[in-house]
């Protein structure tokens, strides 16, 4: 028997549990561990900010899930790989052997190690709906980030805040425009919404310090705060090059087109923690790793029959669905962009399809 372990429930590993669940094989151990019984699905994090979902809405229970189907689980975080051994090493130093191992553990927070005490983490995404919940209510939540994540959580603060009758004291800070990976086009629409929906935000603004009540910016503007969310881009986690595992040069895992190690072929990855050899500027984005669950899932079965294994190649345009609070949210495709109620009914029927499909296994 073959010892198959996925080291965390991204969608991608979601997409492989699934498989296993309607095509079980008897001459495979399956096995997952994960630092968290539970993964929190990012795409319903608005929604959960503004009260429209509860916990048990935005989760699926991986522990109830992989004794569903038959595979093993563990609640451990992973800190070391030895690919020459083929074994995992946990937190408390507890050892896990593999024929074959696949990561989806999504990415950490790149914030400035001298800021961090006064940063509320949110990645591993595990931490999200604790620190929410505290950050919607503080008097002066300030959002450093205006990506997609930065730009969705602060207008979905904003709007709950609103809805309670609170002082509507929040704040966006971004080093560029707004939604500035999409386009000067998604940019000036994005601004445009923020504008008309009263959300404060600041652009072309780097934070250079934070204290206990306020920040300060390069321009030596100082903003009060009472709670800080640093959103502004991935980290890689560091086992991974501390490992000897080849990475690219920020750290994240490499793999190849068939998501792979191209120096240790059982190791396989997806999501945000790897970075593809052929597409380095792939953005980090769940929309990439859902598509890669099927391609990863069956290379990992192929590997293990000696099989030829199947290429991911991402989509050069996607359909990306932004909440922006009071039942409305922003479409982009490309260069099209929507905005309005419909958007937000499209958003609420991918994002509850989604996790049904996985709910209904247990």
């Amino acid at each position: 028997m073959k010892i198959v372990v996925l080291v965390g429930g991204g969608h991608a590993h979601l997409h492989g549990l699934k498989q296993f669940a309607e095509n079980p094989r008897e001459d495979v151990q399956l096995v997952l561990i994960s630092p968290t019984a539970y993964q929190y699905y990012s795409g319903m994090f608005s929604g959960f900010t503004e009260g429209v979902y509860d916990l048990d809405e935005i989760r699926i229970d991986l522990k109830r899930l992989a004794e569903k189907i038959g595979a093993a689980f563990y609640q451990d975080t992973i800190c070391a790989i030895d690919p020459v051994s083929r074994t995992l090493t946990g937190l408390q130093g507890q050892s896990y052997p593999y024929d074959v191992v696949s990561f989806d553990i999504g990415s950490q927070t790149d914030s400035p190690e001298a800021l961090r005490k006064y940063i509320s983490p949110i990645k591993p995404n595990y931490h999200f709906p604790k620190q929410l919940l505290t950050f919607r209510e503080s008097a002066k939540p300030v959002i450093v980030g205006g990506g997609a994540s930065g730009v969705e959580l602060a207008l979905s603060t904003h709007a709950w805040r609103k809805q309670q009758h609170l002082p509507l004291n929040g704040s966006l800070f971004s080093s560029g425009p707004l939604l500035a990976a999409q386009g000067v086009a998604a940019s000036k629409k994005i601004e445009a919404i923020a504008r008309k929906k009263e959300l404060p935000f600041f652009t072309e603004v780097q934070i250079d310090d934070i204290n206990e009540t306020s920040i300060t910016a390069n321009n030596g503007t100082t903003y009060p705060q009472t709670a800080v969310l640093w959103l502004t881009g991935p980290k890689s986690p560091a086992f991974f090059e501390r490992s000897g595992m080849p990475v690219d040069r920020s750290g994240f895992l490499a793999v190849n087109e068939s998501l792979q190690s191209p120096r240790f072929p059982e190791v396989f990855g997806a999501g945000d923690c790897v970075s593809i050899n052929r597409y380095p500027d792939l953005e980090k984005n769940g929309v990439y790793a859902v598509r890669q669950g099927p391609v990863l899932w069956n290379n990992l079965m192929n590997f293990l029959d000696e099989q030829a294994l199947s290429r991911f190649v991402p989509q050069s345009k996607y359909v990306a669905i932004l909440s922006t609070g009071g039942g409305e949210a922003f479409l982009t495709y490309g260069r099209w962009a929507l905005h309005g109620k419909v958007p937000w009914k499209l958003k609420q029927y991918i994002d509850q399809k989604f996790m049904k499909a996985y709910k209904a296994i247990y």
